[in-house]
């Protein structure tokens, strides 16, 4: 089962479950719909649960599949899709599963359907078409298999695929599934209640649905609801109900669950805090590619806590959380640029990073960013005045007090033809408010900004 990835909040987080493996951005889906509709045929085998073949059938299998069984068919892109004990006479092979599985799925067997719906959602055999997957989720969540009636919910919620961006209809995909049993769709489900997308907010409902997807075993229902409590969502704040949940999640497996048990063990939180443990977590969840674990890995290899401390290591932890668009990770990888901090000197680098994470808003990278072009250090960033005026501007903009004796000392050397259009460009990013300078705060900046990079679930 391949993992996903999460990000510092799960504010816009969709579990997302394929039929056999599963792109999920808060955890993995195990396994097949035990209760998937299925188009019966006089066929002695059934495309209902793959993993229930045995060796022994193989060789029926691949002639009733090459004899036009459709059922047959559809096992075989299975067989051929997951490599394991029980078709070792067959190699992992996507190209020859999805030509099995789209004979099936022209046939409309619904599992077939939502598998290669899978396959050209994620470009696995065939040539990746987010259209030829919604089409296929679409047609196998008509006959009611419920993980195609999960990831259609997740389609409608991102906007893929041809599909209306709709938060509405993502509801009702999602709740068609769950109330099938599927937890991935039950997580969904208690994440649109959480957060008030496409139903009406209500923490009761979201507890609700996560506690049962969290009752069959699944560990991203166990880091929501985890979450919950740690924040106070529905429920008393208990940082040690969010521990025992968060430790439930990660037993499970769960990457996101084992990112937030390290963030506790990091913080205190609920648990007496060890930094072994909290590298031992993180760890696992930052090789399993979630985004808010490799920053807070970057954060305990710079200051070397639970580990030797190793600004190689940090960086390129920083890096892999950057590249998935943490800010925090982004402005910390301009810094390492800019100071030489576990890499070669780069201002290029430097500015590029930092811009990253000024154009999210992020106020520390875009001071940083503006103390870059003010000051030129001459290897490949230049002086620009204008530039720099304009996100000293949004830095103010954004709450940094750093900015304003910046603003004031940059002020006197700009021409007014440069101090009104440094303005005209903050004002027209993204229609933010331009502060009044006279209200600013006087505060020298006098070194490269930073933040705590330890991030919160």
């Amino acid at each position: 089962m391949e993992s996903g990835k999460s990000v510092v909040s799960n504010r816009s987080l969709i579990v997302h479950s394929a039929v056999v493996s599963g792109i999920c951005l808060l955890a993995a889906v195990c396994g097949l719909a035990s209760g998937a509709a299925t188009r019966r045929t006089t066929s002695t085998l059934e495309c209902k649960d793959p993993f229930l073949l045995t060796e022994a059938r193989m060789p029926l299998l691949i002639s009733k599949a090459a004899s036009g069984d459709v059922q047959a068919q559809c096992l075989l892109g299975f067989a051929y899709h997951r490599k394991s004990a029980l078709n070792s006479a067959l190699n992992k092979d996507e190209t020859e599963a999805a030509k099995w599985l789209l004979k099936a799925a022209d046939a409309g067997v619904p599992l077939a359907q939502a598998e290669l719906g899978y396959f050209y959602e994620s470009g696995a055999g065939v040539q990746q078409n987010d259209f030829e997957a919604v089409k296929w989720y679409r047609k196998s969540a008509q006959q009611g298999v419920d993980k195609a009636e999960n990831n259609l919910g997740n389609m409608y919620f991102a906007g893929r695929g041809g599909l209306p961006r709709s938060n509405e209809e993502a509801a009702i995909w999602f709740r068609k599934a769950a109330e099938q049993g599927l937890a991935a769709a039950q997580t969904n489900l208690g994440m649109l209640y959480r957060f008030g997308e496409g139903v009406a907010r209500d923490y009761s409902e979201a507890l609700r649905w996560y506690r049962k997807a969290a009752a069959q075993g699944y560990g991203g229902a166990d880091a929501e609801l985890g979450i919950m409590y740690l924040h106070g969502e529905g429920v008393a704040q208990d940082y040690v109900a969010a521990v025992a949940l968060f430790q439930a999640g990660a037993d499970h497996g769960d990457p996101s669950a084992q990112s937030c048990l390290g963030y506790m063990y990091i913080k205190g939180f609920g648990v007496e805090r060890d930094y072994a443990a909290a590298f031992r977590w993180t760890r696992a969840a930052a090789e399993r590619g979630i985004a808010a674990a490799q920053q807070n890995l970057g954060h305990m290899y710079e200051s070397g806590l639970g580990t030797i401390r190793d600004d190689h290591e940090a960086f390129d932890w920083y890096f892999a959380a950057a590249v998935q668009g943490l800010p925090e990770s982004q402005n910390k990888v301009g810094y390492f640029f800019e100071t030489g901090t576990g890499v070669p000197r780069d201002e290029v680098q430097a500015a590029k990073w930092y811009r990253k994470a000024a154009e999210q808003g992020y106020a520390v990278s875009q001071l940083n960013l503006a103390m870059l072009y003010a000051t030129g250090p001459g290897q490949g960033v230049s002086v620009d005045r204008v530039e720099a005026y304009r996100w000293l501007i949004l830095a103010a903009a954004s709450g940094s007090e750093d900015s304003a004796e910046a603003l004031r000392r940059l002020q006197n050397v700009m021409t007014p033809r440069q101090l009104r259009e440094a303005r005209l460009r903050a004002y027209g990013w993204r229609s933010r408010p331009v502060p009044d300078l006279a209200q600013e705060s006087l505060f020298a900046r006098t070194s490269v900004a930073l933040s705590d990079a330890a991030i919160e679930p």
